[in-house]
């Protein structure tokens, strides 16, 4: 009894996880739509990234250990900026899930800092890397890196994140080498 018992605790959290897949696909769809009409709508207020990024971290501890990742965060002081946060949150997930799916299960680094007048996000990885053809075109729709492994999604994360960063001003720049992992950083004015 106890082995189906977890047979089926295995089959409803399977099922879990698809509908959720299913319901960020529909979510990021529904933000393309919105990008495209021009109605991706930003509603501001004042917070700390700096907190955000590190209870968004407390929140993917799950992922992170089913990528067999680590991740380390440095944010030496509070960010504060008048930014919309779920969104913000939104570009941050996209960033740290994209570094857990290519990163090839090494360590991760995030770092959250203000330098003339930007607050900055930075996501590390040590994985595949990205080739300077494919980095112009990550940030376009319905595009993303193929790796060995299986992808999940369309490719809009890293679109829809660079839309919201440039509705508030702002910019993602990726630096990067083929298989020398890459890192994203999250310009936003203060």
């Amino acid at each position: 009894a106890a082995f189906s018992m977890d047979k089926m605790q295995a089959m409803v959290e399977r099922d879990e996880r698809q509908i959720q897949s299913l319901i960020r696909l529909i979510e990021d769809m529904l933000d393309v739509s919105r990008i495209r009409t021009g109605k991706l709508s930003i509603r501001t207020s004042a917070f700390d990234l700096a907190e955000l990024v590190g209870n968004l971290l407390e929140s993917f501890s799950a992922q992170i250990a089913a990528a067999e990742s680590s991740v380390t965060y440095t944010a030496e002081e509070p960010v504060i900026g008048v930014w919309d946060e779920f969104r913000i949150e939104q570009v941050v997930a996209n960033l740290l899930t994209n570094a857990l799916r290519y990163g090839a299960r090494k360590p991760i680094e995030v770092r959250v800092y203000a330098v003339a007048g930007q607050a900055r996000v930075e996501v590390r990885d040590q994985g595949i890397g990205i080739s300077p053809e494919n980095q112009r075109r990550i940030f376009q729709q319905f595009e993303r890196v193929a790796a060995n492994h299986a992808i999940h999604g369309l490719g809009l994360g890293l679109f829809i994140s660079d839309q919201i960063v440039a509705a508030h001003g702002g910019e993602i720049v990726v630096e990067s080498e083929e298989g020398n992992g890459s890192m994203f950083r999250v310009c936003l004015p203060v």
